[in-house]
């Protein structure tokens, strides 16, 4: 995206009245005067999702060192040289925080990384209410923040300036969601139409029902039950709510959970002894591995993700990317880390790209930034709008197959005898 030279944007105009203060704080008032470009990361380390936090770490320092010795990665940003090559090598380094999946932590986190570290960039932070309440730290101070976890559309619509998030948001994967369903009834003569949206009522959860909701019917599904809000910390069974869905002969959940209550949801399916003609999701709990790790709960469950266990024959880069991962982090891709190491390097493209490492350069160069896909580390491009948002992101639906996500749309992409229909019978499993 390039700026329009005859309007002064709310972008460009924030970056004349604080880069100031970004530049007083981020600690590079320009390349002669750094040794390091720093990015504060902002992640879940503990608590619930401390296991997806500790995932994206492995992965995110094993892209730094790419960085910094040099790894011939293929196309990926940043990794032909030994640091920021446009920057006389300037190293990168990652200053790791705990948000414990708390907003009010990473608030204190963001604000001690800006005002005691003085980091250059920050990034995070999965959950979408942290990410929030850390963006708005670093839009308050002029220090860019990078959202490459957090799914929430709600989060471009908050006037954060200084602030560009990378994946598919939850309006993405639930148009991808229903034009998937539509597709598939068309595809194999179902008519699956009544569909039931149950979501946990933080950010995440009540902003990705919003958009299934929406989606559903714009599509012209059938809306028969919710969404149905529940607390993921208080929530101790869907007993009720799975009866209702029986007797409203529901079709297709829809949910919007974390770790917790999707293993829950799931384990009241099973006593119940009832479960829907599909499952579909947006991904986040249900693909990750500790979910998938008990195959009988978490198979033929389909998903809008971008990451697939059968990608890295369909996308060979990808593969070479998971390879280093792996080899110098200790940690394989999966639907979270593949999110975190796309973060870093986006991060790593704007600011190789950059005029120079200060905020307002910085700022400048995330609003301009054109990644083509594999540079940024996804199969997507990266190339932000006038929010923020990166219009260029895709979402693929996938299938819990074995503990593994397979790809099963788009058709064309999919590989033969991926996809598992009708979907068995917790007796048949």
């Amino acid at each position: 995206m390039s700026k329009d030279s005859t309007t002064l944007g709310r972008r460009t105009f924030l970056a004349t009245g604080a880069s100031a203060t970004g530049l007083a704080l981020a600690g590079c008032l320009g390349d002669d005067d750094i040794d390091t470009f720093t990015i504060g990361a902002i992640h879940p380390l503990s608590g619930d999702a401390g296991e997806i936090g500790q995932r994206m770490q492995d992965v995110m320092d094993a892209g730094v060192q790419a960085v910094n010795e040099g790894a011939q990665l293929g196309p990926l940003v940043g990794t032909d040289g030994e640091g920021l090559e446009n920057h006389d090598g300037v190293e990168i380094e990652i200053e790791w925080r705990d948000s414990r999946g708390d907003a009010e932590q990473g608030r204190s986190e963001a604000e001690n990384l800006i005002l005691d570290e003085g980091v250059d960039v920050l990034c995070g932070s999965y959950h979408s209410g942290v990410t929030d309440t850390a963006a708005g730290v670093a839009d308050r101070e002029g220090v860019p923040f990078v959202c490459g976890t957090a799914i929430s559309a709600s989060l471009t619509d908050l006037g954060y300036d200084w602030f560009w998030q990378v994946p598919p948001h939850n309006d993405r994967k639930a148009e991808s969601m229903f034009q998937f369903l539509e597709e598939f009834n068309a595809e194999h003569d179902e008519d699956l139409e009544r569909i039931a949206i149950l979501h946990e009522d933080s950010t995440f959860g009540t902003d990705a029902a919003g958009y299934m909701e929406d989606r559903a019917e714009e599509f012209g599904f059938d809306v028969v039950m919710g969404p149905v809000a529940y607390s993921e910390s208080d929530v101790s069974t869907f007993s009720s709510e799975i009866g209702e869905m029986q007797s409203e002969d529901v079709d297709v959940i829809v949910p919007a959970s974390n770790l917790r209550s999707a293993n829950i949801l799931l384990e009241d399916l099973q006593t119940a002894d009832w479960y829907p003609e599909m499952f579909l999701t947006n991904g986040s709990a249900y693909v990750d591995p500790s979910f998938l790790e008990d195959a009988e709960l978490s198979d033929h469950i389909f998903s809008a993700i971008e990451y697939a266990d059968d990608m890295f024959d369909i996308y060979p880069e990808i593969d070479e990317y998971n390879e280093y991962a792996i080899e110098h982090g200790g940690t394989a891709f999966d639907g979270s880390s593949l999110l975190g190491w796309g973060e870093l390097f986006t991060i790593v493209g704007a600011a190789n790209n950059a005029d120079s490492l200060a905020a307002d350069d910085l700022m400048d160069s995330f609003n301009s930034l054109s990644l083509e896909p594999m540079e940024g580390g996804m199969p997507y491009p990266v190339e932000f709008n006038d929010e923020g948002y990166n219009d260029e992101s895709i979402s693929s639906i996938t299938q819990n197959s074995g503990g593994e996500m397979e790809l099963v749309w788009p058709f064309e992409d999919a590989q033969d005898d991926t996809l598992t229909w009708p979907v068995p019978d917790w007796d048949d499993r």
